[in-house]
């Protein structure tokens, strides 16, 4: 990472402009660039009180925004089955999804349907790079990570995200909900550094490069 300057901003912006500030840096042919898409609380919580992050964003217009222009930017988004089960995934428009599970129970909506792809490790966790592998043999090298913290962790443990793009909502959610990185994650020292900050209505939009 570089220590470049912070790019800071206010909103809202228009779709052209948001894929001009979510533009990532040329990528070698062969290279995959790994996002995490996530909103959190002040105090580290990914979802709201109903166990769901949609209830996070419920009128965060910036966090909508930045979620679909991640979508638009994406050839493959990335989550974990029990997030898909617990979010109502289905099929995208646009990205394809593909869903890891260790013992291949995903929610039948997503089971064999033809614009969904699941990965099974068949008893053992799903690596970042089994992932990696597949998405160059399919000749995606745009991947979005939207969770659940468990996975997200897990990858970044592994050194497997390049980047993190959160919205921050400026509110406590308290109780014993998931945190974006939960203790599982195991980091030598802190890492990230930030690249963006847009401030939307209150709510803040970071990029932050974790590699």
């Amino acid at each position: 990472m570089s220590g470049a300057q912070v790019r800071s901003g206010r909103g809202p912006l228009s779709e052209e402009q948001l894929d001009e500030w979510y533009a990532v840096p040329p990528m070698r042919e062969g290279d995959v660039w790994v996002r995490g898409g996530f909103i959190t609380t002040l105090d580290g919580r990914a979802t709201g009180p109903d166990g769901s992050s949609g209830s996070l964003n419920e009128g965060s217009e910036g966090d909508h925004a930045a979620f679909g222009t991640l979508r638009r930017w994406a050839q493959v988004v990335v989550v974990g089955a029990g997030t898909a089960r617990t979010e109502g995934y289905g099929p995208l428009e646009g990205p394809t999804l593909l869903v890891v599970t260790r013992g291949g129970d995903v929610p039948e909506s997503l089971s064999d349907h033809p614009e969904v792809l699941v990965l099974s490790g068949e008893g053992q966790h799903v690596t970042p790079d089994r992932v990696r592998e597949v998405c160059l043999e399919h000749g995606w090298s745009r991947v979005v990570l939207e969770g659940g913290p468990e996975l997200f962790g897990a990858w970044v443990t592994d050194g497997a995200v390049d980047e993190l793009c959160v919205t921050v909502r400026p509110v406590l959610a308290g109780g014993d909900g998931p945190l974006l990185t939960p203790p599982s994650t195991s980091l030598e020292a802190p890492a990230g550094e930030l690249t963006h900050l847009l401030e939307w209505d209150g709510d803040l939009l970071l990029r932050t490069r974790l590699r």
